[in-house]
């Protein structure tokens, strides 16, 4: 804990002397045109409030500083509104994804109800970057504007501000009983589960494998959570870890040990690394743009978060170990590269085997591989079987969170296709 203790006093001062203006800046630009349709300033706002919270901003401060930065955001919307007009929409509009029919519907709301376009409309997504810009086409009086735009910058900044705050009052008491880290899990579940409803309502592009990927995405972060927080408080889990790493050397035989250091060579970061680089190579060659980006960023980011949870967690490894290790043990490496790469070379190449026989036995090879290596870490006495199960379950929710991200880019494509 004395790491977190560590990152928290390095992170908190930059916190302190910048949160601030960065809050101020994040609400500024969501507010102007253009920019705010891809400045996630309204989730940014929110979490600030949890943090304030967590007595690591001054809420009231965090409301002066939203409220300052969306009430300049807006006045800027005006001035371009005013001074370029409907053509500087027609002309940037579609590098921001921003759709015709949208500024009709905000045009039309401000042409018939200033008060509700300004305040209200700060609240809708597609208006609250647009609506101060109209205000400057439809040119309504500055005086009429800037009172709207203080009423809805403050009503923005303040409702959101206290949305994170009785969010972060309501996790803590939660999480006294059921820990911080499987609290956060279930927070992450039920955005997820929100996210998914939201995205297929609109676009239905999911189906039955994919509702299954975000059980087992869900699931496995669980898992992962559940095993940091365990050995975080020495639950039963560590007790087993301690039985097996006793009872494990019962079993060491002279043939068996040599067949598992090979094993775990084979599975080590180093190596699953080069294993990586030439499945990249040839799907660059293959010119598989969509996979290549796939595979680069699943393992890259299951990998690294792999590194910085060990170091953050910082857990000693078993004292007496076939082979000498060092670094720390939660989660498995070996476990973690080959949970990663082995998912992601069967979910790539899984069509290139047509007969169903070989497919299938492809499948299992790669799941065997998978499972071996682990186990050839809880063989040689270097990893705990939670470090294991733990690598293993940030492995699958990195591939079935990449996987879901994936899908859903190859739909919209396709549905992009479809329409031109």
């Amino acid at each position: 804990m004395h790491k977190i203790e560590k990152i928290l006093s390095a992170i908190l001062p930059v916190l302190d002397q910048w949160g601030y203006v960065g809050i101020g800046v994040i609400s500024l630009l969501e507010a102007t045109p253009l920019v705010g349709f891809i400045v996630p300033g309204q989730t940014i706002v929110i979490i600030s409030g949890f943090l304030a919270q967590n007595d690591i901003f001054n809420i009231w401060y965090l409301m002066i500083a939203a409220s300052a930065g969306a009430i300049g955001g807006d006045l800027i919307g005006y001035i371009l509104g005013k001074k370029y007009g409907h053509p500087f929409i027609v002309k940037y509009g579609k590098y921001f994804y921003l759709k015709e029919e949208n500024y009709k519907k905000t045009k039309d709301l401000m042409t018939n109800h200033v008060g509700k376009a300004l305040i209200v409309g700060r609240f809708t997504a597609f208006t609250r970057a647009l609506a101060p810009f109209i205000a400057g086409i439809v040119e309504v009086p500055f005086i009429k504007f800037i009172w709207y735009n203080i009423i809805g910058g403050i009503a923005w900044s303040v409702s959101f501000v206290l949305i994170g705050y009785i969010f972060g009052a309501s996790y803590k008491i939660v999480a006294k009983s059921l820990g911080v880290i499987t609290t956060t899990v279930i927070v992450a579940t039920i955005l997820l589960m929100w996210l998914y409803k939201v995205i297929n309502k609109k676009k239905h592009i999911f189906k039955k494998k994919h509702i299954i990927a975000l059980i087992v995405n869900v699931f496995s972060l669980y898992i992962f959570g559940k095993m940091i927080e365990d050995v975080m408080r020495h639950q039963l889990i560590t007790r087993f870890d301690v039985w097996v790493s006793e009872h494990i050397m019962n079993i060491w035989q002279p043939l068996l040990n040599k067949i598992m250091i090979v094993i775990t060579g084979i599975g080590s970061p180093e190596t699953v690394s080069v294993f990586f680089v030439a499945v990249m190579i040839f799907l660059l060659i293959k010119r598989k743009k969509y996979e290549s980006i796939f595979l680069f960023s699943t393992f890259s980011f299951g990998m690294i978060s792999g590194f910085l949870v060990k170091y953050i967690v910082g857990r000693f490894r078993p004292a007496i170990g076939l082979i000498s290790e060092t670094g720390h043990s939660l989660p498995s490496g070996h476990a973690l590269g080959t949970t990663l790469f082995f998912m992601l070379f069967m979910y790539l190449f899984r069509n290139c085997v047509k007969n169903k026989i070989l497919k299938t036995l492809f499948i299992i090879g790669n799941i065997l591989m998978i499972l071996i290596i682990s186990f050839s870490r809880i063989y040689l006495n270097v990893h705990w079987v939670s470090d294991i199960i733990a690598g293993i379950s940030l492995g699958i929710f990195w591939f079935t969170l990449a996987f879901l991200s994936f899908e859903s880019v190859k739909a919209f494509s396709n549905a992009k296709e479809i329409n031109k």
